[in-house]
């Protein structure tokens, strides 16, 4: 069984002329959004074996701030996490990885176009992944497209409410 969590990035600063898409960062509001979302992720999940974001800076501060609660042994940036890539080559690299639990920090619309691929077996996306929210889907054995069950899917606010007791 392989199990994916996609995360996408906190809110970042609003495109602009002035800065380069590849260079959002979190806004502070962002930060704080996703520290919060990441304390109630690292509830859910046991030991995640690796953390693989998008290059573009407002991933890698999300996933700065997973790391800070999640203690991957194992984190890399992949430019096939960016939001034009092809879906499929995720899931081709994730079959061949041995990783059980992986946390992917990515953008829309790839990450729902990710999502329905493995889910459906079709690229169209039919999710809704707020910023700083999570889905996690399962595969019975290794990523394949079409394979896969949705486990759950989180908005922030799912993931920092209080459990009742």
């Amino acid at each position: 069984m392989q199990r994916i969590v996609l995360f996408r990035h906190g809110p970042a600063e609003d495109p602009s002329d002035e800065i380069a898409d590849t260079a959002r960062a979190l806004t502070d509001k962002g930060r704080r959004k996703t520290e919060k979302a990441a304390r109630g992720l690292s509830t859910l999940l046991g030991s995640v074996d690796l953390l693989l974001s998008s290059p573009l800076l407002r991933a890698v501060q999300t996933a700065d701030i997973l790391d800070e609660h999640l203690h991957v042994p194992r984190r890399e940036e992949t430019s096939l996490l960016e939001p034009a890539a092809n879906p499929s080559a995720v899931l081709d690299w994730l079959a061949d990885d041995e990783s059980e639990l992986a946390v992917l920090v990515g953008h829309e619309p790839h990450l729902n176009l990710l999502a329905g691929l493995a889910l459906t077996g079709s690229a169209e996306g039919f999710l809704v992944f707020r910023k700083a929210g999570a889905g996690m889907i399962e595969f019975p054995d290794r990523a394949a497209p079409g394979k896969a069950e949705l486990r759950w899917l989180l908005s922030p606010s799912h993931l920092t409410r209080k459990p009742a007791t």
